[in-house]
């Protein structure tokens, strides 16, 4: 009975990972067409001067961070009450960030010298105060591993800032369209929640404490978070010019893409997996080392080939004049790739209600980053903060290792080595495209370049794919993502063949 239900629970986990995977790929496929109708609209130099806006707003709104969903998540009975004093949080947090944002906007204008990021930034507060706006009966499908209903506000709201975004790029070729792309995609995203999620607030804090103790060290730690991952870009701001800041944000972007399709969306239904086997934990760690191991079979792959391809990926999605971005794309992807490692810490730590772990991480990362960043960004610029992001990346990847052996008791030579078939498949896969880079970067047409991509894309994928599958063979069939890969693909074989023929 516990191991039918232990599969239950795991197959409820992985189908709700899937549609936020799905709900991703949609939303930045989305996002994907969006910067590419916005790079070949807009300059570098107006990415540059939202970038600035972008990293006070995210910096702030972070400090005021208030996970009310994954506090609601490990309340086992959640009543009306919890749902008004959820929504009045997130209302007080959301006010409050706007109208820091609205203090602060004239300060940092002047600190950069440039008058624009005054309106730029009092604008886009709205975005973070309408993200405080959501239903907060969502949470009651989250519950349940059901995030169909979170893909259609995904979709809603993506859709929403291309149509109004790429307009107005076109009709006024002003960066206000970034502003107002911004700030649409919450709005309608919330509109569509109350459509889905039915709920008509009621706001009172009668149950404040359900959420203070969860919520002080998560919003301490998203504070610290914040500063680390945009500190670069606030010093870049003051030390080089909006054109080669823009091309440093829209690379940092283009990096990140791949994490958030893949790690951000297995964080709710891991989270709530582990939560659910939390009492057993032999089970646990098996399923931390499993989940860990899957993301980094699917995102080390793309990593690789993200920094292998970034060249002629930048010419064919931004154009020619984002083409210096390519260098920097190409370092800021290697530096993501020890993140996967940990993937699953942040879900770990929230099961076993060790979000304390946070804040200690952020601060270690915080101390050992800023004397770096301010040091290479002053003196060395772009190369520095890259230089900086690699070094930190694979410090901290090594302190949550040690996190993760404190709280399941994982060796640290289990979390570097249990994804060898990936990383030995990863090498074998880079060997196999890097002939192609010097050919890729001659094509100039449109045309071709598309369909070289394209076929050199899918030669990454089968060298790694037909790679990860014979070592697996090779070292017996081991249990973990490869095993429910081909039964999947077994038992969609045999539905195939059962299918009446016409």
């Amino acid at each position: 009975m516990i191991k039918t239900a232990s599969h239950g629970v795991s197959n409820r986990a992985a189908a709700g990972a899937t549609v936020l995977i799905i709900s991703r790929l949609i939303a930045r496929f989305i996002d994907l067409a969006t910067l590419l109708a916005l790079g070949r609209l807009l300059s570098p130099a107006d990415f540059g001067l939202v970038a600035i806006a972008m990293s006070v707003i995210m910096i702030v709104e972070a400090v005021f961070e208030l996970p009310v969903g994954h506090a609601l998540i490990r309340l086992p009975t959640i009543t009306q009450a919890h749902y008004d004093t959820a929504f009045t949080l997130s209302l007080l947090r959301g006010l409050g960030v706007a109208l820091i944002l609205l203090v602060l906007s004239w300060p940092f204008a002047q600190f950069y010298g440039d008058d624009r990021l005054t309106a730029l930034i009092c604008a886009l507060g709205i975005a973070p105060a309408a993200r405080s706006l959501g239903s907060t009966r969502m949470i009651e499908f989250a519950k349940k591993l059901d995030f169909r209903r979170n893909l259609i506000c995904e979709f809603v709201g993506k859709s929403a800032a291309l149509t109004i975004s790429v307009s107005l790029a076109w009709g006024t070729g002003s960066y206000w369209s970034i502003a107002a792309g911004t700030i649409a995609a919450p709005v309608a995203g919330d509109i569509a929640s109350y459509f889905l999620a039915p709920y008509l607030p009621k706001p009172n804090l009668r149950e404040w404490r359900e959420f203070a103790s969860f919520l002080g060290w998560s919003s301490a730690s998203q504070a610290v978070n914040a500063l680390n991952w945009q500190m670069d870009q606030l010093l870049l701001g003051r030390f080089i010019s909006r054109l080669e800041l823009g091309r440093f944000s829209m690379a940092a972007n283009l990096a990140v893409l791949p994490t958030q399709i893949i790690v951000l969306q297995v964080l709710n239904p891991l989270m709530v997996a582990f939560s659910l086997i939390r009492e057993d934990s032999r089970r646990l760690t098996r399923a931390y080392r499993d989940s860990a191991t899957t993301v980094v079979a699917v995102g080390l792959p793309m990593m690789i080939g993200m920094s292998i391809i970034a060249e002629p990926m930048i010419r064919l999605i931004l154009g020619e004049q984002w083409v210096e971005s390519a260098a920097i794309l190409r370092w800021l992807a290697l530096a993501v790739i020890p993140s996967l490692f940990v993937a699953p810490f942040a879900a770990l730590s929230m099961a076993l209600n060790r979000t304390n772990l946070f804040l200690r991480l952020s601060l270690i990362e915080f101390f050992f980053k800023l004397p770096l960043i301010v040091f290479g960004t002053i003196y060395y610029g772009v190369h520095g903060v890259l230089v900086t992001r690699l070094a930190t990346a694979v410090i901290m990847t090594g302190c949550s290792m040690l996190a993760v052996r404190e709280l399941i008791g994982l060796s640290i030579r289990a979390q570097v080595f249990g994804p060898w078939r990936s990383l030995l498949s990863g090498i074998v896969m880079a060997l196999a495209i890097m002939p192609f880079q010097s050919w890729l970067s001659g094509i100039r047409e449109y045309g071709p370049l598309v369909l070289s991509l394209a076929a050199v894309v899918g030669l990454a994928a089968a060298v790694y794919t037909g790679s990860i599958f014979l070592l697996w063979r090779l070292a017996g069939c081991p249990g973990g993502f490869e095993t429910k890969v081909v039964g999947f693909l077994r038992g969609y074989s045999r539905r195939a063949a059962k299918m009446p023929r016409f």
